[in-house]
């Protein structure tokens, strides 16, 4: 037994280092051949389904995640996970069935009332999503996944105001260099369904020169110059994001579309 223990402990911890190094795929073969040496430890069983979420194998990660849970049946936070894998899936029911036991289980789990704000957006209910989000933070004040919700929720009901003060008060907790990618997006959307274009694109050419941004950033700030008449400097953003993105795909679709418009309007000139 000491043996199978030992292995098992070591496959996982290979499972953890590559989840660290982004190979997703060698995370999961480790934690499966973990997890046939400890079949009945909840946490290996877990990153098992874990990683499939993350290939988005997303039947085969609600089937394990089951099986995790049945280890322990009392476990409400594995319970809102496999809520969170019904809800990307599309089984809203489920999610909803599985948001309703977690809650059974502790009615003060902020994460349960998260997953149940987003079960209510996807199903357009957005008000009582904004309600749900809220008691989340109440519960947990630090949780920025529900403060971002709260802000995208405000937006999605018509009131930008109310999202860009939101979402200021979640970027004032963090140094300007150290501002949270997603919020800043936020915040430029929310200046956007205000008319602001130039104040948005303002946030994000700040935020594209960290070094630590995404091409989300980019591809951001190249539609916003695109709405703002701006195509030309979108060109110069998205050839700056493939400079720096390479193998990002989305990047060169995006300029082969202003290309072919541009392409289009001059041919209609002529």
């Amino acid at each position: 037994m000491r043996t199978r223990v030992a292995a098992a402990r070591q496959w996982s911890g290979n499972g953890i280092e590559a989840i660290r190094r982004g190979a997703v795929r060698e995370a999961r073969e480790c934690f499966t051949k973990a997890s046939s040496q400890l079949p009945h430890d909840q946490e290996i069983v877990a990153n098992v389904a874990r990683t499939h979420f993350q290939e988005g194998k997303y039947q085969e990660a609600i089937d394990v995640m089951r099986q995790a849970i049945e280890i322990k049946r009392d476990d409400p936070e594995l319970i809102v996970e496999l809520g969170e894998y019904y809800l990307v899936a599309g089984q809203h029911e489920e999610a909803q069935r599985a948001v309703e036991k977690s809650l059974e289980h502790n009615h003060r789990l902020a994460s349960a009332w998260l997953l149940k704000g987003k079960i209510h957006a996807a199903n357009g209910e957005h008000q009582a999503a904004l309600s749900d989000f809220q008691k989340s933070l109440g519960i947990d004040s630090s949780s920025q996944h529900a403060q971002l919700q709260i802000v995208q929720t405000y937006r999605k009901i018509g009131d930008p105001l109310r999202a860009l003060s939101a979402v200021e008060q979640l970027l004032e907790e963090f140094p300007v260099d150290g501002q949270p990618e997603a919020a800043i997006i936020e915040k430029s959307a929310a200046l956007v369904q205000l008319k602001q274009h130039d104040s948005a694109i303002e946030v994000l050419t700040h935020a594209a020169v960290r070094s630590d941004v995404s091409s989300g950033v980019f591809t951001a700030l190249a539609q916003i110059q695109i709405l703002a008449g701006k195509k030309t400097k979108a060109w110069q953003t998205l050839a700056q994001a493939n400079e720096r993105f390479p193998n990002q795909p989305q990047i060169k679709q995006f300029m082969s579309e202003i290309r072919v418009d541009n392409s289009l309007k001059i041919a209609s000139k002529q």
